[in-house]
C-alpha cells in the first residue's frame, strides 16, 4: 500500500511538471484615461487686367472638346454608359444642428481641409466620372517631375491630331519652338490640347508611354477609381476618374511651387517665338480671371477647369483664408444662367467651409492618451502612450473637443524592452461619424526588461514548444513504464521471498 501511494504521488508530480502553465508575468488590466500658391509671375497679372467674361459661356468654351455651353437643364452626371458603375455614395449619418451640411448641384463633389486632410463634404466622391480637362493636372505633374523648365520643345504634326472641331487650344503651330515652362502655361491657362500632347510626347517618349506613366502615378498616389486614356481629357469611355482621386492628384501637384504659380495666374504674356508674335493667354478659371466679375473669388488660388458634353462642367480648386486652406473638386455641374455651375458651386463650398468650421486641438503633444500593459518590465507593468505632436481637428463652430469620439488601436500588451518614442498604436478622432484626424501613439518613456522575468518567460516558452512537449511526454511515459515495471518486479520479488520463507518454515516443522 505504501508503494502504491508513493507511485501515485510520483505520477502526479510528473504530470504537473510536463503540463505546467507558467502564469503571465506583469499583465494588469488596461486603464484608459479619460503650400501656398503665389499670385504673380514675371509678365503675369492676376486680376484687373481683363473684363468679366462676355455673355454666358463663362470662358469654359475654350475648355471644351467639341461642344458649346449646355442649357441650364443639361444633365451633368456621367452618362449611363459609363463603364463599371462604382458603388453608391454612403448614407450620411443623422446629425444635430452642430453639424452643418451643404448639398452641391453636381454629379460629384468633395471638400478637404489641407491642414488636417479631413473631408468635411463629399457626395459621390468615389464614383466614376469623366474628368475632361482636369486631366491636365496629372499631365503637368509628370512634366514637372521629369522635364527641365528651360527645355525647348518643337511642336510636331502629331501634337495636333485631336485638336479640331472646337477643341481647346493655345494657338501653337507646327514647327513652333517653345520652352516646357511656357508649354505648361499653355496647358493650364487656356487648356491647350496641343500643349498636353507635346508635353506627353517629350516627357514619355510617346503619348502611349506617357499615358502608362499617368496610370502608374495615379496608383502611387492612392487613386481608387482612375484610368487615363490620353493626356488632355478629351472624351473616351475608358478615360475616367473620381472627385476623391482628382483631389489626391491636385494635392500632390500643388506641392510644386511652379505648378502652384501657374494655376494661380490670370493671364500670361508669352514671348515671341519663331512662329508666333508676343501675345497674352488667359485662364479659363472664372474664379481668378477678373476682379470685375461677379463670380471672382479673392480667396481662390487655382487650379483647373474642364468641360465636355459627357463630363459636364468640372473644376478642381484651392482656396485659403485666415490660415485655413481647402481643396475642392466639383464634377458634372450644369451650365448655369451666367456662369457654369462648377464655378458657382465651388465658390459656395469654400464660403460654407470658411464660415462653419474651425480648427481645435484634440490632444496636445506629450499628453497621455492611454496606458497599455507591459510584460517583463523592470519596475513597471505599463507604458503611457502619447502623441508626438499636437493633434488638430476641424469641427463645426458650435462643437467642442469633448464632443469627439475617440478610438484607440493598440495591442493587448507589449513586451519590454520598449524605447522612448516607439510607435505602439494609433488614436482616431471622429465627430458624428466623420473622421477628423488619426495620429500615432508613442511610448512616453523607456521600459527596461527585467532579467529574472525574462529568464522565467524563456523557460515557460521552452516548455510550451510542441517538440519539447512531445519529447518530455515520451520521457515521462517511459519513466512511468519503468516505475510500473519496477513495481511489478519488486512485488514479484517479495512474493518469492515470502514463498521461500514459508517453505523454510514448513521444512522446519517437518523436522
Amino acid at each position: 500500500m505504501k508503494c502504491k501511494k508513493q507511485l501515485a504521488a510520483l505520477l502526479l508530480s510528473i504530470t504537473l511538471l510536463t503540463g505546467m502553465a507558467v502564469p503571465s508575468l506583469a499583465e494588469p488590466e488596461t486603464t484608459d484615461p479619460a503650400p501656398a500658391a503665389t499670385q504673380t509671375t514675371d509678365d503675369t497679372a492676376t486680376d484687373n487686367t481683363k473684363p468679366a467674361a462676355e455673355d454666358n459661356t463663362d470662358a469654359e468654351e475654350a475648355d471644351s472638346d467639341t461642344d458649346t455651353a449646355e442649357p441650364d437643364d443639361a444633365q451633368a452626371d456621367t452618362p449611363t454608359d459609363t463603364p463599371d458603375q462604382a458603388e453608391p455614395a454612403e448614407t450620411e449619418p443623422e446629425t444635430d444642428d452642430k453639424s452643418p451640411k451643404i448639398s452641391i448641384d453636381a454629379g460629384a463633389s468633395i471638400l478637404v481641409n489641407a491642414e488636417t486632410g479631413e473631408i468635411i463634404h463629399a457626395e459621390n466622391e468615389k464614383e466614376k466620372k469623366f474628368p475632361a480637362s482636369t486631366t491636365k493636372i496629372m499631365t503637368a505633374l509628370l512634366a514637372l517631375e521629369k522635364c527641365s523648365l528651360s527645355d525647348v520643345v518643337t511642336m510636331q504634326d502629331e501634337d495636333f491630331t485631336d485638336v479640331k472641331n472646337g477643341a481647346s487650344n493655345a494657338g501653337l503651330k507646327v514647327g513652333e519652338k517653345i520652352t516646357v515652362e511656357n508649354l505648361l502655361y499653355c496647358l493650364l491657362l487656356p487648356s491647350g490640347n496641343e500643349a498636353a500632347n507635346a508635353l506627353a510626347r517629350v516627357t514619355g517618349g510617346s503619348v502611349d508611354e506617357f499615358v502608362q506613366m499617368m496610370n502608374d502615378r495615379a496608383k502611387e498616389l492612392g487613386c481608387v477609381n482612375t484610368h487615363f486614356a490620353n493626356p488632355n481629357g478629351l472624351h473616351d469611355d475608358n478615360h475616367y476618374s473620381c472627385a476623391y482621386d482628382l483631389y489626391l492628384i491636385a494635392q500632390q501637384a500643388m506641392k510644386n511651387s511652379t505648378f502652384a504659380t501657374i494655376v494661380n495666374t490670370a493671364q500670361k504674356k508669352l514671348p515671341a517665338t519663331n512662329m508666333n508674335v508676343e501675345r497674352i493667354i488667359y485662364t479659363t478659371n472664372q474664379l481668378i480671371l477678373s476682379s470685375y466679375s461677379s463670380i471672382y473669388y479673392d480667396n481662390c488660388y487655382g487650379i483647373k477647369t474642364g468641360h465636355t458634353s459627357q463630363a459636364g462642367y468640372c473644376l478642381v480648386s484651392y482656396a485659403k483664408q485666415s490660415g485655413y486652406t481647402y481643396y475642392s473638386v466639383v464634377l458634372g455641374a450644369k451650365a448655369g444662367s451666367e456662369y457654369a455651375g462648377s464655378f458657382t458651386e465651388t465658390k459656395r463650398l469654400f464660403e460654407w467651409a470658411f464660415d462653419n468650421f474651425r480648427l481645435k486641438t484634440a490632444t496636445e503633444a506629450g499628453s497621455a492618451v492611454t496606458e497599455c500593459p507591459v510584460r517583463l518590465g523592470r519596475g513597471t507593468d505599463h507604458v503611457t502612450l502619447v502623441t508626438a505632436d499636437d493633434v488638430s481637428v476641424l469641427i463645426p463652430n458650435g462643437a467642442e473637443v469633448s464632443d469627439l469620439d475617440i478610438q484607440i488601436a493598440t495591442e493587448d500588451s507589449y513586451d519590454a524592452p520598449i524605447a522612448q518614442g516607439d510607435k505602439l498604436g494609433t488614436v482616431t478622432y471622429s465627430y458624428q461619424g466623420m473622421e477628423c484626424a488619426t495620429a500615432d501613439l508613442i511610448a512616453l518613456s523607456e521600459v527596461q526588461r527585467s532579467p529574472i522575468l525574462y529568464a522565467l518567460d524563456c523557460i515557460a516558452r521552452f516548455f510550451q514548444m510542441k517538440a519539447v512537449r512531445i519529447i518530455v511526454g515520451i520521457l515521462v511515459a517511459a519513466f512511468i513504464l519503468y516505475l510500473v515495471l519496477s513495481f511489478i518486479a519488486g512485488r514479484n520479488r517479495r512474493k518469492n521471498r515470502r514463498k521461500k520463507r514459508n517453505a523454510r518454515k514448513r521444512n522446519n516443522r517437518k523436522r
